[in-house]
This record gives structure tokens, C-alpha cells and sequence, in this order.
């Protein structure tokens, strides 16, 4: 990180790669009628995945910095599938962590 900077060096670059594989997800999304993960950077920080899920429209963003409520996470998409919308998109940082560990 730079001092003085709003954001580091790269920082745009990486929003929009995530956007345009977002954008390149959702017609196969749509079209096989499925739920799509996207993985970004971010082992401590959640930026990446919250500044590209906003700006794509991602369904659920899961971040670092945050707890992962799964049961919230699967109500929002059922939801959204009782809703009609038969895809989905959920962003996360890879830092992101379930715990406690969910017994499926």
C-alpha cells in the first residue's frame, strides 16, 4: 500500500477484470439455470469483491471481514429463485471463512 492514495496501483485494473468474467458468467449463469462463484483476491481485505460484486450486481458478496452466515446466503438465493430469477452470482474474497464449518 502507498500513503497518500486513495487506492493502490492496480486496484482498478483488478475491479474491472472481475467485472468482465462477472459479465462472461452470468449468459452461461443464466442460460444452464446455476449459481456461479467467483473468486477474487483478498486474503485480509475484501475489497476486490465488494467493489466488483456491487458494481455487477452479484447476488451475495462474501468478505473477510465479515462473518459467512451460509443459511442467510441460501435463503437470499432461494429467494431470489422463488422470485423467478433462476441464476445466481455470489462473489467472494478469498479470505472469506465459514466457521463454524456447516454440517450439510
Amino acid at each position: 500500500d502507498l500513503s497518500c492514495t486513495d487506492v493502490t496501483f492496480g486496484f482498478d485494473t483488478a475491479i474491472n477484470i472481475v467485472m468482465e468474467a462477472i459479465d462472461r458468467l452470468r449468459t452461461t449463469a443464466e442460460s444452464h439455470r446455476r449459481i456461479m462463484v467467483v473468486e477474487t483476491m483478498g486474503r485480509h481485505a475484501g475489497w476486490i469483491a465488494c467493489e466488483s460484486g456491487i458494481a455487477s450486481s452479484a447476488d451475495y458478496i462474501l468478505v473477510p471481514e465479515e462473518p459467512v452466515d451460509i443459511q442467510r446466503m441460501l435463503s437470499v438465493l432461494k429467494e431470489r429463485r422463488a422470485a423467478g430469477k433462476m441464476y445466481g452470482i455470489v462473489v467472494v474474497s478469498e479470505g472469506a471463512t465459514i466457521t463454524p464449518e456447516p454440517s450439510w
